[in-house]
């Protein structure tokens, strides 16, 4: 009867701790969509990938336009624009997605746990809700969700691709896997060790599905058939690799190098002290987390994080703290299997101390974990509230045009935000030679040109100045008569 009586306290205590978690990702998903009110993205990359999307919509056959980027983001938002979306529906939509992610862990370790039989009880119980907090609750994680940016539909999709290597699903995961290589380069490492994984296992004589095979051929193909139409359509054979590297070099020589003021706001967030007890726990937890994921919750994220330092070092991206924001599960996991591993060791050293060490430092470190939120999203929400001051302006003069007046812009963040019809702007860069563009366009109508004053500059003579100043660093409209 006593232990009876036990198990169902166990039985409550895990319910109440499943709903409190539950709640937890539910507020930080309400938060996103409040933040996502008080004003527009602040990330003007989201602007980019949306004005590709209006552009595909408009030419589906010019690849070009998707420029150093690869296109599967581009034409899933191409489908919600030709459904009425706008740049905020993404960014709620991604408020879903974010708070998906942890869900699907939660569910994912449970699944795991018990395929695999492994664990104490209270593991079986406690250890998945215990993930899916770690990975809820981050700041960059909670603030990403409230952009259009893809990191948290690609965040949501490498774990899944993950899952289902580990439960040996592996047609799906080759389908998810073709996916991530279209979505984001980081998903290229991502393929090459799930490719050579497949490789080593039959050449160890281990017998391999066809779906296993998938897994190996069907990102390579995808990749591929990318490279294959972007060169069909008049580039250069992997030319947008090359284009990629010339940006990324071009933007990494204009930034600040990484500094102590970095690192002073990762210890604003939290003290050294909690993130040596973060790294700790994930050291413990490797071999946990190896053993119960058939390895791949650990070759998955650390072959993303050997891509990112890479590419850092040979200045092919941009090395944004956002990159790594596809990592968290991977961690969150770790940390909840470290945290395990410790609690078994007390345990062998002294009876009954197992399950007490486990909740004590469950408690610690999701208390460090909320204590180092509040701070940062008060600051993501000013950031916000306060964001493209400037394109805000222009967007608003843009929507004052005449109607019969063509827009030539530049600038997606005007674009977006002056909530005109697609149809109302042609794109097109405008460098060195701005003055002959601006002249080719207005060969056919009257034309308002918006663009950042240093581009705009040397072809003031050819219209009137309507908008911003010359001599700032801002952006500036120009009224460009018919024929000029």
């Amino acid at each position: 009867m006593g232990e009876a009586r036990r198990d169902q306290r166990r039985a409550g205590l895990s319910g109440i701790s499943s709903a409190l978690g539950g709640l937890l990702i539910f507020v930080l998903c309400v938060w996103r969509i409040r933040c996502i009110g008080l004003g527009p993205d602040p990330d003007t990359d989201a602007y980019g990938h949306f004005v590709i999307a209006r552009q595909f919509l408009e030419t589906p056959g010019d690849l070009a336009i998707h420029w150093v980027w690869l296109p599967l983001y581009h034409l899933l938002l191409a489908a919600g624009i030709a459904l009425g979306a706008g740049l905020d529906h993404v960014r709620y939509a991604n408020a879903l997605l974010s708070s998906g992610t942890p869900l699907l862990l939660w569910w994912g370790v449970r699944r795991l746990r018990s395929r695999v039989g492994e664990g104490a009880g209270f593991e079986v119980r406690w250890l998945p809700p215990l993930a899916g907090v770690l990975a809820a609750a981050p700041p960059i994680v909670v603030t990403m969700g409230t952009t259009a940016q893809p990191e948290s539909l690609f965040a949501l999709l490498l774990l899944g691709a993950a899952l289902l290597l580990s439960l040996e699903r592996y047609a799906w995961a080759s389908v998810v896997l073709s996916a991530l290589v279209l979505l984001r380069y980081e998903a290229w490492a991502v393929a090459a060790v799930v490719g050579a994984l497949v490789l080593w296992r039959r050449w160890k004589g281990v017998p391999l599905s066809r779906a296993a095979l998938a897994c190996l051929v069907a990102p390579g193909l995808s990749v591929l058939a990318w490279a294959l139409l972007r060169w069909l359509d008049g580039g250069q054979w992997f030319g947008f690799l090359r284009q990629n590297q010339s940006f990324a070099e071009a933007a990494r020589a204009q930034a600040p190098a990484l500094g102590w003021s970095e690192i002073e706001r990762g210890l604003e967030a939290a003290p050294l002290w909690a993130w040596s007890i973060g790294l700790v726990c994930l050291l413990c937890g490797l071999r946990r987390t190896w053993r119960l994921t058939s390895g791949w919750f650990v070759l998955l994220p650390l072959s993303i994080a050997a891509f990112l330092v890479l590419g850092w070092l040979t200045r092919s991206h941009l090395g944004l703290a956002r990159h790594w924001v596809c990592l968290v599960p991977f961690a969150a996991l770790g940390a909840a299997n470290g945290m395990a591993q410790i609690a078994q060791s007390c345990g062998g050293l002294r009876r009954r101390a197992q399950a007490p060490v486990f909740f004590l430092l469950s408690a610690l470190a999701l208390g460090l974990e909320l204590r180092a939120l509040p701070e940062p999203l008060r600051q993501w929400r000013e950031h916000t509230a306060e964001a493209l001051l400037d394109r805000r302006d222009a967007g608003r003069f843009l929507r004052g045009v005449a109607p019969d007046v063509l827009i030539l812009c530049d600038d997606a963040a005007a674009e977006v935000l002056s909530e005109l019809p697609s149809a109302r702007f042609r794109r097109n860069y405008l460098g060195a030679d701005a003055s002959a563009e601006i002249r080719r366009w207005a060969r056919s109508s009257e034309l308002i040109v918006m663009s950042a004053a240093g581009r705009l500059r040397a072809a003031l003579p050819l219209g009137e100045l309507v908008y911003g100043d010359p001599a700032g660093d801002g952006l500036v409209g120009l009224r460009v008569p018919h024929g000029n």
